[in-house]
């Protein structure tokens, strides 16, 4: 017990000490903070830590300079309207030299960066693909004296790793260039959210699932397989192992063959495996989930787990821009993350995020294991959500306890008591909550899917089968949802987030609510709650409820200015309802116009405008029916009325006398579309004033046409 209390005290006095005593940090840049300013990476939080030793001058560390974006305020309201509308507001998602042209970092910003980097001891600098991240190898002499920091060794719940002690500052010149350093901190990092089952389990009214029984209980087995859509995993380590169980998993389940393309973010060798088990459950579940089958699936793989590392992986996916959706099985107190208490990879992370959105990708994060505690030492002991999932642009995804027969139907879910979901203590209340999520901040979970262990998947695992779950088997089964319900609208739609608290909140469908069990200080209820969000998703519901093609037609077939018309748009979907817009060459046409039957007709005398007209609609969606707009514009020529071109060959000849003249007589009765063309009479100043008729003083006017034609 002396010995006990002897190491607490000296523990305890250690970290005083440091506090109190200057470092050698200190002591460098005493006298130049006027000319410094700080970044987002501010002095590591270190509540129970215990401090080991400061950093000799010459050890090294792997940093990553995460810049600023441009335009956030732009970027901001263009990721809420796409999040609102579910489309980008210019019909199409952005590509990289848009975003490269309007928010992402100048080259000569990085350029300058990279510079200081270099001139301040760095080495190793790299500007990483799209220009947001610089990455460098520096010593601690190096470090503390470019960032004004100081760097120590800590333990704290049996980790042990580094953490900046002072806030991360950069010369004034820069402070518009740099948003957050990281990897200044490794004491604390993301982990799996992956929870072993006692054994397999195959009997009782929670039992271990095939992979292939998950389509079943979620409906989606009578979908086609995601064969064109690409999906993402962010991974860490060697993941050869994972691959060679995902190929063993395939031969014993008759799956085609999916070879994952590895992006390392890293060079050399990664002898990480601790992931493995990880890995497996992603890669198994995703492609069960997904049909069997999707375009490609890609892993990008992380170095280590440090937050550093991670946001390396995350950067990748997006300035590859492959994958529609990336799942990301990980996670860590956010405290460690949030820029007043970590090291500033949540604003980092955030970017990235935001920019996925921008070019139509989806995040979907898992909330963790450890109920609605995922902070603390040991974890689960202190208020807090887990990051990423609690960043506002990710989908956050909770765990329940799945029943089903031993077929795979359905029978209901419970919230499973380890499942994460909490309000965030740091990042706010995204727009599409309001109204819905009490308080002011960020709430998760946004959907929840199975995840109790013992009701978890049976996958391959080191070549023998093996059950896990945790929300580390609810996330890919979302992924494995949306990249299937993608699929089936043959596009990339996108962030679904606004899509899920629009039609959620009306309680639709497509939503499977989860109304009982606890996370711990949370309960399920009606509609959504921090246990479950608005619960799992019947996926051909939601299939069909992000499904709406419109198709527009025009009556008569031919235009004339003037004319009277009939714009006819149909929509398909679940008996769809609501309203339809018109766009003639890209400008809104008339009043929106109520479906009746899935049809909405718009009859109209204003297409006075001669030429090439392109006519397309918008549908703005109801309860059980995402919005949608034309894929294929209907364009018509219209054409001047009253010219005397009776035949409308665009001229005025003998031929159209021939035929006034008949008309005239009544030896022949004039069409619809010779009347508009040839009843040029009589004429107002020299400009004809159609009486309705073809008469003799329409015959004189065009017999002067061809005789002297204009």
């Amino acid at each position: 017990m002396a010995r006990f209390f002897h190491f607490v005290v000296t523990a305890r006095l250690s970290l005083a000490l440091l506090l109190a005593v200057p470092s050698l940090g200190q002591i460098l840049t005493a006298h130049a903070s006027p000319y410094w300013t700080n970044t987002r990476t501010h002095a590591h939080s270190l509540k129970n830590a215990v401090f080991q030793r400061y950093l000799a001058q010459d050890e090294t560390l792997d940093v990553v300079v995460a810049l600023k974006l441009r335009n956030r305020d732009k970027l901001g309201n263009l990721v809420r309207t796409i999040i609102k509308t579910s489309k980008p507001p210019s019909g199409h998602w952005l590509t990289r030299n848009e975003l490269e042209n309007d928010y992402v970092p100048t080259a000569a910003d990085a350029q300058a960066v990279a510079a200081y980097l270099t001139q301040s001891g760095f080495t190793n600098v790299q500007i990483e693909p799209g220009g947001l991240l610089i990455r460098a190898t520096g010593t601690a002499g190096v470090i503390r004296k470019a960032f004004h920091t100081e760097l120590a060794y800590f333990t704290r719940n049996g980790l042990a790793g580094v953490a900046n002690t002072k806030d991360v500052q950069v010369p004034a010149t820069l402070s518009g260039k740099v948003l957050s350093v990281l990897g200044l901190q490794t004491l604390d990092r993301m982990h799996p959210m992956i929870k072993p089952a006692a054994g397999v389990q195959l009997t009782g009214s929670v039992h271990g699932l095939n992979p292939l029984k998950f389509p079943i209980a979620y409906d989606a087995a009578a979908m086609p397989a995601a064969t064109t859509i690409p999906v993402g995993i962010i991974t860490v380590g060697n993941v050869s192992q994972s691959i060679t169980d995902l190929h063993t998993f395939e031969s014993q389940n008759g799956l085609p063959t999916i070879d994952p393309v590895v992006v390392n973010t890293f060079t050399g060798v990664s002898r990480d495996t601790s992931g493995i088990a990880e890995w497996d459950l992603d890669s198994q579940d995703i492609q069960a989930m997904a049909g069997g089958q999707v375009a490609q699936m890609v892993f990008y793989n992380a170095k280590s787990f440090t937050n550093s590392n991670i946001t390396l992986a995350l950067n990748r996916a997006v300035t590859d821009n492959t994958a529609a959706v990336i799942n990301v099985s990980l996670g860590e107190c956010e405290t460690y993350t949030a820029s007043s208490t970590g090291d500033g990879s949540m604003d980092t992370d955030d970017q990235i995020f935001q920019l996925a959105i921008a070019q139509g990708q989806t995040f979907s994060v898992s909330t963790g294991d450890s109920g609605s505690k995922e902070c603390g030492t040991p974890a689960g002991t202190a208020v807090g959500a887990s990051y990423p999932a609690s960043s506002p642009y990710v989908i956050a995804v909770g765990g329940t306890t799945l029943y089903t027969d031993t077929s795979g139907n359905y029978g209901g879910e419970t919230v499973w008591s380890g499942a994460g979901g909490s309000p965030s203590l740091y990042e706010p209340q995204p727009s599409w909550q309001n109204g819905i999520v009490p308080g002011s901040y960020r709430g998760l979970p946004d959907i929840a899917f199975d995840a109790n262990p013992s009701s978890g998947a049976i996958i391959i695992v080191k070549g023998k089968t093996a059950q896990y779950g945790g929300t580390s088997l609810a996330s890919p089964l979302f992924v494995g949802s949306w990249a299937r319900i993608q699929a089936n609208n043959n596009a990339r739609l996108g962030f679904p987030s606004g899509w899920i608290y629009s039609h959620g909140a009306q309680m639709t469908p497509a939503f499977q609510d989860v109304t009982s069990g606890s996370n711990g200080d949370y309960s399920a209820t009606t509609g959504w709650d921090y246990a479950s969000g608005f619960g799992s998703l019947d996926v051909a519901a939601t299939a069909v409820l992000t499904q709406s093609t419109v198709t527009v037609t025009v009556s008569p077939s031919i235009i004339y200015t003037g004319q009277s018309v009939t714009l006819t748009a149909t929509v398909s979907g679940n008996l769809p309802t609501g309203t339809v817009h018109f766009y003639v060459n890209g400008v809104a046409f008339g009043s929106p116009v109520t479906l009746i039957n899935g049809v909405a007709a718009l009859t109209t005398d204003q297409l006075t405008t001669t030429g090439t007209a392109v006519i397309t609609a918008t549908y703005d969606g109801d309860l059980n029916n995402a919005g949608g707009s034309t894929q294929t514009a209907y364009s018509e020529t219209v054409t001047p009325t009253h010219t005397g071109d009776i035949n409308g060959d665009g001229v005025v000849n003998a031929g159209d006398l021939l035929v006034a003249e008949q008309i005239a007589l009544g030896t022949a009765a004039a069409s619809p579309d010779e009347l508009a063309r040839g009843d040029v009479g009589p004429l107002s100043n020299g400009v004809p004033a159609p009486d309705g008729k073809i008469d003799i003083r329409d015959v004189l006017i065009i017999e002067r046409k061809v005789i002297n034609p204009p």
